[in-house]
């Protein structure tokens, strides 16, 4: 069952996930299956993932993001896009525009 889905999302005025590249962070956001993402990132992303299909906006899922996801803007090139962090060099990017949000995907930053 995804954690929220987009038709519902269009009623109740939050952030609709469009797109997700990667097929790792697409299983659990569609079926809460974690079983392509490391052991030790699982819960994080878990958590990551939901405040995103929960959040009303993006204003608001920054100021109820935890000190440690280190949500922030990307800068140069990937100017559109935000990062946030799931645990030491592993960050999920994705860029928002009008409360879509499109491309999340994992990276390793190093």
């Amino acid at each position: 069952m995804p954690l929220v889905h987009e038709r519902h999302c269009r009623t109740c005025s939050r952030l609709i996930v469009r797109s997700i590249r990667h097929r790792g962070l697409r299983l659990p956001y569609e079926d809460d299956s974690p079983r392509l993402l490391k052991q030790d990132l699982a819960e994080r992303v878990r958590g990551i993932l939901a405040a995103l299909a929960m959040a009303e906006t993006m204003d608001g899922f920054i100021s109820e993001a935890p000190p440690g996801w280190r949500v922030q803007r990307l800068s140069g090139d990937r100017g559109s896009e935000r990062s946030v962090s799931a645990s030491g060099n592993w960050r999920i990017t994705f860029e928002e525009r009008d409360g879509v949000i499109e491309r999340l995907n994992p990276e390793d930053c190093h």
